[in-house]
């Protein structure tokens, strides 16, 4: 019979638990017990076997030494910085919360291989500052310029791909990493945490690339006004600084001027949509929202057709999911691609010159040292092939 260990802060149980997000009825879930169980344990009047406070552990993303503390570590609660309402919080999934923390931690990361230096000679967040009240429009040109991408370069792409490899390497270049992830919550597209160093943006990996581009440039918006933000949907008649953030977005990947020159059309039908859309290599809705602001379409014209797109988007995503075959791609491919080459490099080039151990190496990748020539060599060939 497993025995029962003493020591367990019951405080630390809840905090832990609140903080990665999951209720009590998902953690009882998870040892396979009544959430009366749960409240027990965290009440200090039950105790845990190890084996379960280990499933806990792992459940919550924390070391298990951790439940041991006297008290709770000084940690930011970083979902509570990001401008949303205490009901929008508990509403975020507990990968979210992960997610938040890892992203925290790769701006540590970034403070420690950079000895506390931003690398970058210019760096956007310093150079170009907004305020709500300034003209999203304008703000977007300025970047346009800084960023020194023209429209004819953008629309040169070859494909949505293309561009977003740009786009984020052009903003990597300006200061500002860029993370991704399976966020597995379909309902956040990313989310971004200011610094005044390393500000980082995460983008949603799980969504269309299109969708990844318009948010890209949403939390760039959100970093300029020097706010944490996160994005769950283009709404045209969302909150105020979303608003703002959507418009810069829209305005800067397709700007006003040149489209006027493409707005030929009869009727902005869904094909008209898809051919503008394909232009600037962004997703329709974007498309759609600037013909809102030209008096073209309607806002219910916008929310009639985003639903059935949603609609047939989703039951392709099914589909599709149905037919695959377990295993997936290749797990080097997939953390060169969440990590970036820049970063990736970084934290390389930090190791051989001494700077960092192994195990730090380990942690700063957030890989198993096992795993890191691997991870290595995947990034040597896409280097390669690039």
């Amino acid at each position: 019979m497993a025995e029962y260990i003493d020591g367990i802060n019951p405080n630390i149980l809840k905090w832990a638990r609140e903080r990665s997000g999951y209720s009590v009825e998902a953690a009882a879930k998870t040892l396979s017990k009544d959430i009366s169980f749960i409240y027990e344990c965290e009440s200090g009047n039950s105790a845990l076997t190890y084996a379960q406070l280990e499933t806990l552990a792992d459940k919550y993303k924390r070391p298990v030494a951790i439940f041991f503390f006297p008290e709770p570590p000084e940690e930011e609660n970083i979902a509570e910085n990001l401008a949303l309402r205490s009901s929008d919080i508990e509403r975020l999934e507990p990968r979210i919360h992960i997610l938040l923390r890892q992203a925290y931690a790769r701006q540590l990361s970034l403070m420690e291989l950079n000895r506390g230096s931003n690398p970058s000679e210019n760096k956007i967040f310093v150079d170009v500052h907004a305020q709500l009240n300034d003209s999203p429009i304008e703000l977007a040109k300025q970047t346009r310029v800084y960023l020194n991408i023209s429209v004819d370069e953008q629309t040169g792409w070859s494909n949505p791909t293309e561009a977003l490899e740009n786009w984020r390497e052009c903003i990597e270049e300006k200061g500002i990493f860029v993370f991704k992830d399976a966020f597995k919550d379909d309902s956040v597209d990313g989310f971004c945490l200011v610094h005044d160093v390393f500000p980082v943006i995460y983008l949603n990996n799980s969504r269309p690339t299109v969708r990844q581009i318009f948010t890209l440039f949403h939390e760039l918006a959100h970093l300029l006004l020097g706010k944490n933000g996160i994005t769950r949907d283009i709404n045209p008649a969302g909150e105020k600084i979303e608003t703002f953030c959507n418009q810069f977005a829209a305005e800067f990947l397709v700007p006003s001027d040149d489209l006027e020159s493409h707005l030929k059309f009869p009727d902005y039908d869904d094909n008209a949509v898809e051919k503008l859309a394909s232009i600037y290599k962004v997703s329709r809705p974007v498309i759609l929202l600037k013909l809102i602001n030209k008096g073209i379409l309607t806002y219910e014209n916008y929310l009639q057709r985003t639903k059935g797109w949603t609609a047939l988007y989703e039951a392709h995503r099914d589909q599709k999911t149905e037919n695959e075959s377990p295993g997936g791609g290749s797990y080097y491919n997939t953390q060169t691609a969440y990590l970036g080459p820049r970063y990736m490099e970084l934290a390389f080039s930090k190791y051989y010159q001494g700077q960092c151990t192994i195990e730090q190496l380990s942690e700063h990748l957030n890989v198993k040292v096992k795993n890191l020539s691997e991870l290595e060599d995947c990034l040597l060939r896409k280097a390669v092939h690039k």
